[in-house]
């Protein structure tokens, strides 16, 4: 199965003058069964108009410090660390 990735943004906070100050975001990346995300916020830019953003804006906002291909990485990586997982969580009774 192929993996999918999937933006969301949860929250944006404005101020009054409807400019945005924060997005929150999330990507998500699925493969059957498996999945793993990343989630942050990232500043919006001077005068950023909510009403007029689009999802693009949002997602240049994220990827100014990162790119997709560097985050897919990750998420990739934490993928095949579910599937083929390196370590083991164990407790002891004492």
């Amino acid at each position: 199965m192929a993996i999918t990735y999937e933006w969301s943004f949860p929250n944006f906070e404005v101020n009054s003058s409807n400019e945005v100050k924060t997005i929150h975001w999330r990507y998500t990346a699925n493969d059957g069964d498996y999945s793993a995300s990343m989630y942050g916020s990232c500043a919006g830019s001077e005068g950023m108009d909510f009403d007029a953003m689009t999802k693009d804006n949002a997602i240049a906002c994220v990827t100014e410090n990162q790119t997709v291909e560097d985050m897919q990485s990750n998420l990739l990586a934490q993928i095949e660390n579910q599937k083929n997982p390196q370590t083991t969580s164990m407790t002891k009774e004492w």
